[in-house]
């Protein structure tokens, strides 16, 4: 007796509806994504055991470089009102078209009185410059009017303040940073390293071990 022989259907699979999805999918992170600044110079951080990464949302972080100058970086949701705040402070004479230059600024390096000439800069041009950096002498100390200038700004926001030092920076350029931020009153902010793994036979290891089979 003859075997029926089943019709066999398409295996045709419309995509057309999973691109749409995966391109808007796409596009929402793109658009939500916040981008890691500028770096304002090389730096080479010390390492640590530490997994905690430090948190990019309403950053203000301060940079330490080999030479120990000091630069600032700040994400987008900060930078415009900083601006305003130490504008009004400083009492400076400025444009929307300055705070345009500045909101497209990667970094900070300069005082307070090349800061309209350092923000026309293009960005390819900077790597053949010496910048100064910020001051944060005893006699002027910038720095401390920054980190002013964003706690004021900041009001009502949780500011996570970063500090970022190169592992060959002078502890009396690290400490002129602490002191920075003691002066505004602030205590709580994250040092940015670099992550190594935890030595085997220590405590952190013996508890990343156990961590890992719960």
């Amino acid at each position: 007796m003859a075997r029926a022989k089943i019709k066999r259907g398409s295996t045709h699979v419309d995509m057309t509806a999973m691109c749409d999805v995966a391109f808007l999918l796409l596009t929402f992170f793109i658009l939500a994504a916040n981008f890691k600044p500028t770096e304002a110079v090389e730096i080479t951080t010390p390492t640590s055991v530490s997994n905690t990464h430090a948190p990019m949302k309403d950053a203000f972080t301060v940079s330490v470089d080999k030479d120990n100058r000091i630069f600032l970086n700040m994400t987008d949701e900060i930078k415009g009102d900083v601006f305003d705040e130490l504008v009004q402070e400083k009492n400076m004479k400025v444009t929307p078209e300055d705070k345009k230059y500045f909101m497209a600024t990667g970094f900070i390096g300069v005082p307070f009185n090349q800061l309209l000439q350092f923000i026309r800069i293009p960005s390819d041009q900077l790597k053949n410059i010496k910048l100064p950096g910020i001051p944060a002498d005893s006699t002027n100390n910038e720095l401390s009017e920054w980190i002013r200038a964003a706690k004021t700004a900041g009001m009502g926001k949780k500011l996570n303040f970063l500090i970022k030092a190169d592992d060959n920076t002078k502890y009396p350029a690290f400490g002129k940073v602490i002191d920075a931020f003691k002066k505004n009153d602030e205590y709580k902010y994250n040092l940015i390293t670099s992550a190594e793994d935890v030595p085997p036979g220590t405590p952190l290891y013996e508890d990343n071990l156990k961590a890992q089979h719960k």
